[in-house]
C-alpha cells in the first residue's frame, strides 16, 4: 500500500480473510506517513486456501478513501454462492481465472471493468496505419487497447470451446458435484480425530493437517515448528507414492495440506481412494 512493502497479515481466528480493522490502521498509517492508498484487491476464495475476504466492510472502507477495488471468484456463477458477492457494484473491476472452476486451460483470465474508457485511454495507439471509420467512431470495441501490447493471443476461445461443450447448466452441475466430494472428503477427515480442518471448507478445496493434539500425544511435539515438519514430511511421503498429488500451503505460520477437487471426470471413488493413501501413510508416520 505504500514506498515500504509491509503485509497485512491474517490469522487463523478471522479464517485468514483481509480484516477490516487492519486494513484501516494500514491506510491511516500510509497516510499519516504521506502515502496515498491507492489499490485494494478483495478476494473471494483465496489461491492458498480459498477464504472469502468481507467485500461489504472493505468496500465501505475503500470507498470511504477513494481505493480503486477489484474482485476475484468464478465458483460465483452458481446463484447460491452469489451472496459472497455482496458489495460488488463498488468495484471498479472483476477479475477471474477461467482455469479455475471454468475447466479452461492456462492462460485465460475474463476481466470486467466499470471504466473501460479509463483503461483504454491508458493503452491505446493510434499510428494512421491503424485508424479506422470503425474504430473512430466507436463503433467496435478494439482489445488491442486493452492491454500494454498491440497483439492479442485469443485465450478467449478455449473458454468459448469450454461453454459450447458444456453449456452453463452443465458447467454449474460440475462445480456442484465438486464441492458436494469436497463436503464428503471434509467428512472423512472430521470422523478421524488424529486430523483437523485448518481453514472452513467453502468450496471445492479442503485445507487439512495431522493436528497438533495428535502429534502430542504421540511424539510430546510441544511447538507449531515440529507439527508443521511433521505435516510436510507426511505430504512428501504421499506424493512420492504416485498414486495420488496433493499440494500445500503456509499461512499464518500453520503448514497445511490443500486437497483440491476440480477435474471434470473425479468421482466418488477417487475421493475414497485419495482418503484411504492419506489415512494409510499418515498411520505409518504415527
Amino acid at each position: 500500500m505504500g514506498l515500504d512493502p509491509k503485509i497485512i497479515a491474517t490469522t487463523k481466528a478471522t479464517e485468514f480473510s483481509l480484516c477490516p480493522k487492519s486494513l484501516r490502521g494500514a491506510i491511516q498509517k500510509d497516510r499519516k506517513g504521506g502515502l496515498v492508498p491507492l489499490f485494494l484487491c478483495e478476494t473471494i476464495g483465496t489461491t492458498s486456501t480459498t477464504t472469502i475476504d468481507p467485500l461489504h466492510p472493505l468496500c465501505e472502507i475503500a470507498k470511504e478513501y477513494g481505493i480503486c477495488m477489484a474482485y476475484a471468484g468464478s465458483a460465483c456463477i452458481c446463484p447460491e454462492f452469489q451472496h459472497f458477492l455482496d458489495g460488488v457494484e463498488n468495484a471498479n473491476s472483476f477479475s477471474l481465472n477461467a482455469h479455475k472452476c471454468l475447466f479452461s486451460t492456462l492462460d485465460c483470465c475474463c476481466l470486467w471493468v466499470k471504466d473501460p474508457n479509463s483503461l483504454t485511454k491508458a493503452l491505446s495507439t493510434t499510428p494512421e496505419y491503424l485508424r479506422n471509420k470503425a474504430s473512430d467512431s466507436q463503433q467496435v470495441v478494439d482489445y488491442k487497447n486493452w492491454q500494454i501490447t498491440l497483439s492479442r493471443r485469443f485465450r478467449a476461445l478455449k473458454l468459448w470451446f469450454v461453454l459450447r461443450c458444456h453449456g452453463v447448466v452443465n458447467i454449474k452441475k460440475i462445480i456442484r458435484s465438486h464441492i458436494k466430494m469436497a463436503k464428503h472428503f471434509e467428512g472423512l477427515i472430521s470422523m478421524d480425530e488424529r486430523f483437523e480442518i485448518v481453514v472452513p471448507r467453502i468450496f471445492s478445496m479442503v485445507c487439512f493437517r495431522v493436528s497438533p493434539l495428535a502429534l502430542q500425544k504421540r511424539f510430546e511435539f510441544d511447538d507449531e515448528a515440529r507439527v508443521n515438519e511433521f505435516n510436510e514430511k507426511l505430504l512428501e511421503s504421499i506424493n512420492s507414492s504416485g498414486i495420488i498429488h496433493m499440494t500445500h500451503t503456509m499461512v499464518g505460520g500453520i503448514y497445511m495440506i490443500r486437497f483440491a477437487i476440480g477435474a471434470p471426470l473425479t468421482d466418488y471413488p477417487h475421493i475414497a481412494n485419495a482418503w484411504d493413501v492419506i489415512r494409510n501413510h499418515a498411520t505409518v508416520m504415527l
